[in-house]
């Protein structure tokens, strides 16, 4: 029986399917390309179960007869392969849907880490009395989610200091506080720029250039559900926005720097909205003009060193 997050997933791994649409025709008077049709970068993942009845990742593609194929994804985002050079597939009866940038480059020179993740956990609630919840994050995805809005209301819990100082880490993300979104909404572009530079620094990125599976896999992680169109527009919402991230026509990321911390965020409040572990958050800020967040967030394995994805943002 499958297992797949079935809210669509704008994401691409696989480098040579969007290379095979790009062209690198030069305009008169100018050698600079032309920015190739990324249109078809929108892909979508999910979770099968494999051979071994074990959960992996995978990519849906349609094939010439619209037959979806799954394919296992490796750790890097990336279409794996066996010992014989051949891509790894899963069954699955899934049925995938046929349906301005600027090109210039970061900077070559390493992006230098800041301190944007925080470490020293929270203090717990503000009621001590709270019951800590148990629940291990044993998140099922069988079919299309209904993700609570921001005006939800559940009954109190408590989260250990761990995962309430993972949880702050992640509203902390810089410049967060710029859009606010419902689920139904979609993830909003400028802000799933910022995400992606965090956590491209998360995980010790040395260099500027990133291909773009990890990245885009990482925004699935954080988000647990699409960011559609992101490197379609991922370079004008930069550009309004501020974020050190261009998507180039060589299907890679270049992030320029990793930006400072601006926001500093205090939980207050945790509720269980139930419903396949959706948690209401609610928390003060401090370092910029909102003073209050409440996030809707899921306890999930989507990301083993996060356990958690943000679902929904609503900046006061």
């Amino acid at each position: 029986m499958k297992k797949v997050i079935l809210i669509g997933l704008a994401v691409l791994v696989l480098v040579t399917s969007v290379m095979a649409g790009c062209s690198k025709k030069e305009e008169e008077g100018t050698t600079q390309p032309t920015t190739p049709n990324l249109e078809s970068a929108d892909s979508e993942i999910g979770f099968e179960k494999d051979e071994n009845g074990e959960e992996v990742a995978v990519v849906y593609e349609n094939d010439k007869k619209g037959k979806t194929i799954a394919y296992v994804l490796d750790k890097d985002g990336n279409k794996k392969k066996n010992s014989k050079g051949e891509y790894v597939t899963v069954k699955t009866d899934y049925q995938k849907p046929v349906n301005s940038t600027s090109n210039t480059p970061a900077t070559n020179t390493n992006p230098e880490k800041l301190t944007t993740t925080t470490t020293v956990p929270n203090t717990a609630t503000t009621k001590k009395n709270v019951p800590l919840t148990q629940d291990k994050g044993t998140t099922s995805f069988t079919g299309k989610e209904n993700v609570p809005k921001t005006s939800a209301k559940g009954k109190e819990v408590n989260f250990s200091s761990v995962d309430q100082a993972t949880i702050t880490s992640m509203l902390e993300v810089p410049y967060l506080y710029l859009s606010n979104y419902e689920n139904s909404d979609g993830v909003p572009i400028d802000i799933a720029c910022r995400v992606a530079v965090w956590m491209a620094e998360r995980e010790g990125a040395t260099s500027t250039t990133h291909p773009s599976g990890p990245v885009v896999l990482n925004l699935f992680r954080y988000f647990g559900q699409t960011v559609v169109n992101f490197k379609t527009q991922c370079n004008q919402a930069a550009k309004e926005s501020g974020a050190p991230i261009v998507y180039t026509q060589n299907d890679t990321f270049n992030i320029s720097e990793y930006t400072a911390k601006k926001q500093t965020v205090k939980i207050t409040k945790i509720e269980d909205l139930g419903d396949n572990n959706f948690y209401k958050i609610t928390a003060n800020v401090d370092g910029c003009d909102k003073d209050k967040v409440i996030a809707i967030i899921q306890k999930n394995n989507l990301e083993k060193s996060l356990g958690f994805s943000v679902k929904a943002l609503k900046w006061s």
